[in-house]
């Protein structure tokens, strides 16, 4: 196990290596070719009939970024293919550079100099190696496999049609009558007469063509992040097909076909080195746009001149201006609307933010339940901006984060946009950015931090939505245990007491006239299994609601219940209350017995403080001057945020539950617990009050107000 964990660095230095040699070699070869490429400006030739010095700068051109790709997939990630494809490519165009370079050189330059014929033989060898590399790459990337089904075979096709081309190449015999005077008397010793010239054109062309159908299709029907990876290559091949005709026409045609080979080994790269070359979109973005650009100036020059010369207009002279000028003019529009055109193709609709503030309103009003709400919505986001991904993250009470997410997270650069609604942080919007960038551009930043407004509010519904559905099924929860215990109370305990009870009367009436005294004492028993019935009955009554509440009212009732506590308590209160539905009336109970049981075990408080006042609605305020306690820290001024038990989040039900507020947590001078109730319930026969005028008071710190009566309650220990 030691030797193959020592074998695998010794494995990739190897590669590395490899790597370093291909790539000196394919720019030596390029250097080379550049000096013969000078050498050969002044009417050198090659057998096609082209300039020597453009065909060799053409293959410098390409050489070049083919061995910086080449090596830094190589070196970076040995074991994939593209890497070596893209050093094997450089290679041969610095072979084609410097030997084609040679063999013009040798033919123009006056120089009695061997090895002309081997020389063009390796020149158009490895400039014909290309062809394969690329449709090699176009089946297998970005896995480096070939894909499955009838892909995969026309993919492999493709690959063979090229093979068989390359093949071919150092076969195809000279033809002298066909290439320029220079080179007739050079011939192919290796050439087999048999083999037409059209046959290597033949295979390279449609080998190209079905590898770049593939790619189309591969693009077509692949899903997520695979379809954002081919959509690159598979529009750099459709641009190719449509542009290169024009392109090769216009001087130096050659030279600037070349720019997308350049394109393609950037998305490459980009993709292969886990999309964090920073830039590629913009790079793909200005190439897109100047290749198409080129293309429509060259197809409106070209139907200029060929409108002018069918209306007898000489071709070369005022007509060629006219065309000229045509094409001038027409470069800005066309500029404007491809820059669009491609904008929209890369970033979606960033460019039209009321299209995608529409898109995402109209999800909203469109969405079926609260689950669907936000996953359509990031859908829609996604989709309109051509995002990766999206994801809404909700920020719970008890600080817990949930994420909704719509499309494959990518680990890497994202931007995060936060959602506060009335004030409240409640979580943020997470976009991943898109393959090669770093940062948002200043509009899609303004645009996502608008929809991020409207997704706040949809957040906040969401989860009030939420919180209502888990109140309710609590509501119910409780009421089906409620009815249970009574169930069983009534059952385990009333039932078998009555029926004993029954059971000793009808003995004791038996023993009346036989034996008076067992039938006095049986009638006692009975009296006991009546008075513990009795008292089980009225904790059950208490149980549902405290019955002092309704002999008392609510502030008696409360005076009665904090004259008992281990802490002296203050309450301050108005004389009189208004009317108030029987469900607030419990809540506010349940709420100030439970705060005070909270102080009294957990606050090491000396006093409690307990204030009612009552103005548009009931609000109840519960201080204490304690500390923390360590084993529970539920209360106390410096224990941080409290920890929610089943007594802090039976008051806040309480509250919710009726439409109110409630809140608690520790201040600089001890624990405070604040609730707000409504004096008025829906179906309630309390009515509604009618509005104050007079202003609220401060509740930060509430003086006794006009008929309020200050008590301290002392506690009795009895």
């Amino acid at each position: 196990m030691d030797g193959f964990a020592q074998a695998l660095p010794q494995t990739r230095r190897a590669r590395q290596r490899a790597a370093d040699v291909l790539a000196v070699l394919a720019l030596v070869l390029a250097l080379a070719g550049a000096v013969l490429a000078v050498a050969n400006r002044h009417g050198a030739v090659t057998p096609s009939g082209d300039s020597a010095s453009l065909a060799g700068w053409t293959q410098i051109l390409l050489a070049v970024p083919y061995a910086a790709a080449g090596w830094l997939l190589a070196t970076r990630r040995p074991e994939v293919l593209f890497g070596w494809l893209a050093l094997a490519a450089a290679a041969a165009h610095g072979l084609a550079a410097a030997f084609g370079g040679w063999a013009a050189f040798t033919v123009f330059g006056g120089h009695d100099l061997e090895g002309t014929g081997p020389a063009l033989i390796a020149g158009g060898t490895g400039e014909a190696l290309e062809p394969l590399v690329l449709a090699v790459t176009w089946a297998t990337f970005p896995h480096g496999r070939f894909p499955r089904g009838w892909t995969g075979r026309a993919a492999g096709a493709s690959v063979g049609l090229c093979a068989a081309g390359w093949l071919c190449t150092p076969l195809v015999p000279a033809r002298p009558t066909q290439e320029p005077a220079a080179y007739m008397g050079i011939t192919n010793p290796i050439g087999i007469d048999a083999i037409p010239g059209w046959v290597q054109a033949a295979l390279f062309s449609s080998g190209m063509l079905l590898a770049a159908v593939v790619m189309v299709a591969r693009w077509l029907r692949a899903a997520g992040e695979l379809r954002r990876v081919l959509r690159w290559l598979a529009v750099v091949n459709v641009v190719a097909i449509l542009v290169t005709p024009f392109v090769v026409a216009l001087p130096g045609g050659q030279l600037i076909s070349s720019v997308g080979t350049v394109v393609e080994l950037a998305v490459v790269v980009a993709v292969v080195l886990a999309n964090r070359v920073y830039g590629i979109e913009v790079v793909l973005n200005r190439t897109l746009v100047y290749t198409l650009l080129t293309s429509f100036v060259a197809l409106v020059y070209a139907a200029g001149v060929a409108v002018l010369a069918a209306l007898g207009q000489q071709v070369g002279g005022t007509s060629t201006v006219l065309a000229a000028l045509g094409a001038a003019f027409s470069l800005a529009p066309a500029r404007e609307r491809l820059q669009r055109l491609v904008n929209r193709f890369l970033y979606g609709e960033r460019d039209e933010p009321y299209t995608v503030a529409t898109r995402v309103a109209a999800r909203l009003e469109t969405a079926g339940s609260v689950q669907t709400l936000l996953p359509g919505l990031l859908e829609a986001l996604a989709g309109a901006l051509r995002l990766p991904s999206a994801a809404v993250e909700l920020r719970a009470d008890d600080g817990a984060i949930r994420s909704i997410t719509h499309g494959a997270p990518r680990t890497g650069a994202s931007a995060r946009f936060p959602l506060v609604h009335q004030g409240q942080d409640i979580g943020a919007l997470v976009v991943s950015l898109r393959a090669g960038q770093n940062t948002l551009a200043p509009r899609e930043n303004r645009l996502l931090a608008d929809i991020a407004r409207q997704t706040a509010v949809a957040a906040s519904n969401v989860q009030l939505t939420e919180a209502l559905i888990r109140s309710r099924e609590r509501i119910v929860s409780a009421a089906e245990e409620e009815r249970r215990r009574l169930r069983h109370d009534l059952h385990d305990g009333l039932g078998p007491t009555l029926t004993a009870a029954a059971t000793k009367v009808d003995a004791a009436r038996n023993l009346a006239e036989r034996d008076a005294t067992r039938a006095g004492n049986l009638l006692v028993s009975v009296r006991q299994d009546l008075t513990s019935a009795l008292a089980d009955l009225r904790r059950l009554v208490y149980a549902l609601r405290p019955p002092v509440l309704d002999e008392l009212g609510l502030l008696p009732a409360l005076h009665e219940q904090l004259r008992h506590t281990a802490v002296p308590v203050t309450l301050t209160a108005p004389e009189a209350l208004p009317p108030l539905p029987a469900a607030v009336e419990i809540a506010a109970y349940r709420i100030v017995t439970e705060a005070v049981t909270n102080v009294t075990r957990h606050a090491r408080a000396s006093a409690c403080e307990v204030s009612i006042t009552c103005t548009d609605h009931l609000h109840i305020d519960i201080r204490d001057n304690g500390t923390p306690n360590d084993d529970n820290g539920a209360n106390g001024a410096n224990g941080g945020a409290w920890s929610p038990g089943v007594g802090l989040t039976s008051m806040r039900e309480r509250a919710t539950a009726l439409g109110g507020s409630w809140t608690a947590g520790p201040t600089p001078t001890g624990g405070r617990v604040q609730a707000d109730l409504p004096l008025s319930l829906a179906g309630s026969t309390v009515p509604r009050p009618a509005a104050e005028t007079t202003p609220e008071h401060d509740r930060g710190s509430p003086p006794p107000a006009h008929g309020q009566i200050p008590e301290t309650l002392t506690g009795n220990q009895s």
